[in-house]
């Protein structure tokens, strides 16, 4: 009787599984409609001048695509380079409050090997520093003339921002400032040092005694307080568990990758189902790129011939804000600025967008 008992139980089980996973294959292909959302009026009407669009464009011998969307073509044109590397970022607008291009047509770039760019034929050898920065000059150029401007602004979210800041430096003639949120810098293990001061004290005035138990697990810390990696070659998805559980990672509320990242972004409307599964082959092709090995020390010192403005969340220690603050001291620019959100982790454009816009505006004249 008693084991009669556990299968049913066993069985009502399996069948719960089948129905929550049924549901959620039938809800990514429902929202897989592979649309860009229009700007309408209260009617509905597109509105006139406007422009909405997901397109593809050879760059270099190599199909890329591009989502391209403002309020007004007439608005300044902004590339933006997305984070990862690999993980394009038009779909979090659909989750996030963004009103980037109510001021700007932005043109959201997915480069060679991630997401609409993704090929299967594409080697990660391939995905190179100077490949991406071809890449994009030929982008920028293909703006310019589509749009009729002489120069466009430049944007780049984390992984992106190694190629944001050769592109300003190298490329001034193509750019009139530099955004850059969430800037990627390095100098040796300080990103773990950085980190583990800050997630404590949060820790332990939480009282999260689980979290404080596993960051400590990951690290050996010295007297001086310097932070090594036990194992720095897999610790990475470790530590990236312990920024989430401090409110340290892509932004101040996410818990998840999986619930906030994945499953949202699986139920993006501005991807095919295909372009769906795309997208995450294509992240784990460009994060073993020789693109992802490249790195700027913290320390370096950067001569731009344009404006350069970084924007940092004060909880962001996936890049963290004092090794960003260090760099922008190092820098050359004929205008520069940092600007540290208080409510933000990584992603102020999503997280304090009004704020960020704001900043954005007065640099862009608008």
């Amino acid at each position: 009787m008693k084991r009669k008992m556990v299968m049913r139980i066993v069985l009502f089980f399996i069948v719960c599984v089948l129905i929550v996973i049924g549901a959620v294959i039938v809800r990514v292909l429902l929202t897989s409609k592979g649309t860009v959302k229009q700007f309408t009026d209260e009617q509905g009407n597109v509105l006139e001048g406007s422009i909405a669009e997901k397109t593809f464009i050879d760059v270099n011998g190599a199909e890329n695509g591009l989502i391209i969307r403002g309020k007004n073509v007439n608005n300044p044109v902004l590339l933006f380079i997305s984070g990862g590397p690999g993980v394009p970022q038009y779909w979090l607008n659909e989750y996030y409050e963004n009103d980037l291009e109510e001021y700007f047509t932005v043109c959201w770039w997915d480069y060679y090997g991630e997401g609409l760019s993704y090929d299967s034929k594409i080697e990660k050898e391939e995905i190179t520093l100077e490949r991406l920065e071809k890449d994009a000059v030929a982008v920028t150029e293909y703006l310019k003339e589509r749009f009729s401007q002489e120069k466009i602004y430049l944007m780049a979210h984390s992984g992106g921002t190694p190629l944001g800041v050769v592109l300003a430096e190298e490329h001034p003639e193509l750019y009139y400032c530099y955004f850059s949120m969430g800037q990627v810098v390095h100098n040796g293990y300080d990103r773990y040092t950085y980190g583990y001061q800050f997630m404590k004290d949060i820790f332990e005035k939480t009282g999260n005694t689980k979290a404080m138990r596993k960051m400590d697990s990951l690290v050996k810390v010295a007297e001086d307080g310097s932070v090594t990696p036990n194992n720095p070659e897999r610790i990475h998805a470790e530590w990236e568990s312990v920024l989430l559980a401090a409110g340290c990672a892509t932004t101040r509320e996410m818990r998840s990758d999986a619930f906030d990242i994945f499953f949202p972004q699986m139920q993006a409307e501005s991807y095919t189902f295909s372009e769906k599964i795309d997208y995450w082959r294509g992240k784990m092709l460009c994060s073993s790129s020789p693109y992802h090995e490249y790195q700027i020390n913290s320390a370096e010192k950067v001569e731009f011939d344009i404006p350069v403005y970084f924007f940092n969340g004060y909880y962001d220690y996936t890049c963290p804000t004092p090794m960003v603050e260090t760099f922008y001291e190092n820098i050359v620019a004929p205008d520069k600025g940092i600007y540290i959100f208080e409510d933000s982790a990584h992603s102020p454009l999503w997280e304090e967008n009004e704020a960020v816009l704001e900043i954005m505006r007065e640099k862009a004249g608008k």
